[in-house]
């Protein structure tokens, strides 16, 4: 199987990469021009060294599943509106088409929990439930995948949608909870939590990786019918019980302090319901 990816010198894509390497498939991997790759893999892929929209159907021949992970304004990093729309919704829309084009069977994508937004219906939020984004990130993966779905049912491609929750691991921005708090630890520093009582569905990015990869044989994805699921684990985690658990990973020596009180209510609690996940 010949596949194509995207964003695999970002985090997740890096270790879709790694994941990929260990198997059969050929890999032809797109990066920017001067992007390098985030974590050690024994193999490297076959790059293609171009911007995004720089792609054309020739880089597609013989291609049979892409998986598009390039994405664009990931808290916390910022983007503007038209670096977004550039890349989460008008990128998505050209690679699908060409991918039709050049006769590629499969697309496989990700999206965000964020697209649901402030989502208090459901103990669990199920993949199906309404979309409402409140930031401007989550906005354009929620324009992105609208177009996306609408293409995949009329024009017949087989599309795979997963929405990834709490992702962390090695790879990840500086400024996210999980790097921060493994770089306190290693300096014996303490650090502060905020948000301590927040809930959210933690899922390391080796299994992200190891779902989206899986995508490629799931024989559930059909024509006609995308398969939207929920990238989580599912278990509902409160900020602090996170950290604790990774920071005594790390033997740390410093200590963990509660910024805001425990006592504080907690808000846009953010779980998935996994149901589809697994195949």
């Amino acid at each position: 199987m010949k596949i194509f990816v995207t964003g695999g010198t970002g985090f997740i894509g890096s270790h879709v990469i790694k994941y990929l390497a260990n198997t059969n498939y050929q890999i032809i991997a797109l990066r920017r021009p001067g992007s390098k790759f985030r974590i050690r893999s024994v193999n490297s892929p076959s790059w293609i060294e171009k911007e995004i929209n720089e792609i054309n159907i020739s880089d597609l021949k013989g291609i049979d599943s892409i998986i598009h992970l390039a994405t664009a304004g990931v808290s916390p990093q910022k983007a503007s509106w038209e670096e977004l729309t550039e890349v989460n919704v008008n990128f998505g829309i050209k690679l699908i088409e060409l991918a039709k084009n050049a006769g590629v069977r499969r697309f496989i994508t990700s999206g965000t929990c964020m697209e649901y937004g402030n989502e208090h219906n459901y103990e669990r939020i199920p993949p199906n439930a309404s979309l409402n984004p409140n930031n401007p990130y989550a906005a354009s993966k929620a324009a992105g995948f609208q177009i996306l779905n609408a293409f995949a049912r009329e024009e017949n491609i087989e599309l795979f949608y997963g929405r990834i929750f709490t992702a962390f691991g090695e790879g990840q921005f500086k400024k996210n909870l999980w790097p921060s708090l493994k770089n306190a630890a290693y300096k014996g520093i303490d650090f502060e939590i905020n948000s301590a009582n927040q809930i959210r569905d933690f899922i390391s990015v080796e299994l992200v990786a190891s779902h989206i990869c899986k995508a490629l044989i799931r024989d559930d994805i059909q024509i006609n019918n995308p398969k939207v699921v929920n990238i989580g684990s599912g278990i509902p985690m409160n900020v602090y019980q996170f950290a604790f658990k990774e920071w005594s990973k790390f033997n740390a020596n410093g200590k963990l302090k509660v910024k805001d009180s425990f006592d504080e209510p907690s808000y846009n609690n953010m779980v998935a319901d996994i149901k589809g996940l697994n195949f």
